[in-house]
């Protein structure tokens, strides 16, 4: 990134901006407060005083540079190493004080020391961030559009709250595949007192040091009132709900209806009484009935996918729970009787449909925003669709978690139009068949304007094409007569009905650029309807060029996720073990340490997660039997 230097106070880099900056100029006028404009000079100042990669390798530790010596060459490469181990692990750097780490080193090598606490605080982790971060600014250069996402998440153990930014974009040159671009671009504390302001500034400031503040379209949250307020203060075009939290959202709500609640407290107690003192009896039962040999699950953690598990083990195993509590009914006072194993089989019926979405959520490694509406049709139209012969519990359950959807989505008219064109632009989903023949056309009305208006840029920004077409063979001075009629007179100039009947070239372009688009339009809708497990993204990327504007529609209405966070975060228990992880760094390397381990590995790669646990369980459990 090239450095900015300026000195003094807002109005010397105003000054500076106007000259030599005039896209930033014009972007600091805009900070319409105080505040946004003290924001933006904090920014400005951050990129002249940290250093750049070319400096940062100039002051490299000696122990990596690289040396003639073999075991020299070793000890570097264990150093590296050892900042992988850190960075990708979210260790603390004092993990290499400790005496077990020690002990390890000295196995692997027992002439190697490695590098202290400080120089890995001080001089070789902001080695490794600049390095990164270079690297990153380079990838976010030609990023047209681009969407952000807030992770809110807390450190239990100091007692601090932090957002982590990331930055979400769909990258198109014009010759190779689409490729998505999600980065996290800052980690930043937020302090109790004026939450929302302190997060406007801060969400502001890194939109300036990335110079993205004009790429960016909207933001997805998790509802937060402080956050979504700050998007309202930065005047974020759409403000998306994280599809993720709202599921999460709408089953707490339904899980804490009290006849629900008190169920699942019993199925919990069933759970316990089993693994605790009738374990050796279940397994009787379950070769009695030719069942599987696995143990019951409870759900720790209390996520309702937890909770799905957790009943479904019971329902699978209903013929040997039911054998096992009648013969050790002595010892436990919890009755489970029809009505108990109807009530598991409506959540389940209503439960499972969500794992699924879930599932087809988490398994995508191409944009999901597009499969938004389809999924809550889906959802809002058969699974929560209350029925006749439904339990009182399940039609509660039913109406909690639909209208927390539908209400969701509903909040304003353009997270509406957002999601119906990010649809409209899915190969698999373009038909829109849950919108009416009215809404649908809205929708071609919508798109139809925008690409209008992105025709009108191009030929805008063509450099001087009119002048390199008047270019001809012929002498400098001789004219082009203009054209006349049969009668010799030229055309239309002196005819009374030219006001009627003649178009301006306004008009006459306007209509050109209408029907290049519908042109368009239709030979997008006539393209094959890809399968729903079909990659939309691996088709844009064979047919973009069929599409003058489309591509760049794409771009703009696919950057916006539609969570948050990655979604194996907010649908297993990795979010928790991240946590466990975030807690352990010093809240002076927090920003560093969570921005290269975010942007050293894959979106899409899940951390371990804790739900395995169950799964050895019943490993251990089947080799004991």
């Amino acid at each position: 990134m090239s450095q900015i230097a300026y000195s003094g106070n807002t109005s010397n880099l105003s000054y500076h901006l106007e000259k030599n900056h005039p896209v930033e100029f014009s972007e600091f006028l805009r900070s319409n407060t105080d505040q946004m404009r003290e924001a933006f000079a904090t920014a400005f100042s951050r990129i002249k005083t940290e250093p750049s990669a070319i400096c940062v390798q100039q002051f490299q530790d000696t122990n990596l540079r690289q040396s003639p010596d073999p075991a020299n060459r070793r000890h570097n490469d264990l150093t590296t190493a050892v900042i992988g181990f850190i960075c990708e692990g979210m260790y603390p750097v004092s993990v290499v004080e400790e005496p077990t780490f020690k002990t390890l080193m000295s196995t692997i090598d027992p002439g190697y020391s490695p590098p202290s606490k400080s120089d890995l605080a001080v001089k070789m982790l902001p080695q490794k961030y600049y390095r990164t971060r270079d690297t990153v600014f380079t990838e976010l250069a030609g990023v047209v559009y681009c969407g952000v996402a807030t992770d809110l998440w807390q450190s239990h153990t100091q007692n601090r709250t932090y957002i982590s930014l990331s930055m979400h974009s769909l990258h198109y040159n014009g010759t190779a595949a689409f490729s998505m671009i999600n980065k996290c671009l800052k980690t930043f504390e937020v302090q109790e007192d004026n939450t929302a302001e302190n997060i406007t500034r801060a969400m502001y400031e890194t939109f300036v040091e990335w110079g993205i503040t004009h790429k960016v379209i909207g933001a997805t949250t998790n509802s937060s009132m402080d956050i979504v307020k700050a998007c309202s203060l930065l005047e974020l075009s759409v403000e998306m709900p994280c599809l993720g939290h709202t599921i999460n959202r709408a089953m707490d709500e339904a899980f804490q209806l009290p006849q629900v609640d008190s169920f699942l407290g019993c199925c919990r107690k069933i759970v316990n009484h089993v693994r605790e003192t009738a374990m050796h009896l279940l397994r009787e039962k379950q070769k009695q009935h030719g069942l599987s040999q696995c143990a019951l699950m409870t759900d720790r953690g209390r996520s309702w996918l937890a909770t799905l598990a957790m009943i479904q083990r019971l329902k699978e195993q209903q013929a040997a729970v039911t054998a096992t509590l009648i013969e050790s009914s002595s010892s436990h006072p919890v009755s489970f009787d029809g009505s108990d194993w109807a009530l598991v089989e409506g959540l389940i019926e209503v439960l499972q449909p969500f794992k699924v979405v879930a599932h087809m959520i988490t398994s995508c490694k191409y944009p999901t925003i597009s499969m938004v509406r389809p999924v809550l049709h889906m959802l809002l139209n058969t699974t929560l669709k209350v029925k006749e012969g439904d339990l009182k519990e399940i039609s509660m359950t039913k109406e909690i978690i639909s209208k927390m959807l539908s209400s969701t989505y509903s909040q304003t008219q353009e997270i509406s139009v957002f999601l119906n064109i990010a649809t409209f632009l899915d190969p698999r989903y373009k038909k829109l068949p849950f919108l009416s023949t009215q809404e649908r056309s809205k929708v071609e009305n919508n798109i139809t304007e925008e690409a209008k208006a992105i025709l009108e840029r191009q030929i805008a920004e063509r450099p001087c094409l009119g002048d390199f077409s008047l270019v001809s063979d012929e002498p400098p001075s001789k004219k082009q007569t203009p054209l006349r009629d049969s009668s010799g007179s030229i055309l239309s100039q002196d005819n009374p009905l030219a006001a009627i009947f003649c178009q301006s070239e306004a008009e006459q372009s306007q209509d050109e650029l209408q029907a290049q688009v519908a042109e368009e339009l239709s030979n997008y809708k006539s393209q094959r309807v890809l399968g729903l497990n079909e990659d939309p993204l691996l088709w844009w990327s064979s047919h973009a060029a069929l599409f003058p504007t489309l591509p760049t529609l794409l771009q703009k209405y696919w950057c916006i996720p539609a969570t948050s966070v990655p979604c194996h975060r907010l649908f297993n228990s990795s979010g928790r073990v991240l946590c466990g992880k975030r807690n352990r760094i010093a809240p002076a390397l927090v920003d560093q340490q969570v921005f290269l381990y975010e942007n050293m590995r894959s979106y899409y790669e899940a951390e371990p997660s804790e739900d395995d646990l169950d799964d050895v369980w019943d490993d251990i459990c089947r080799t004991t039997t």
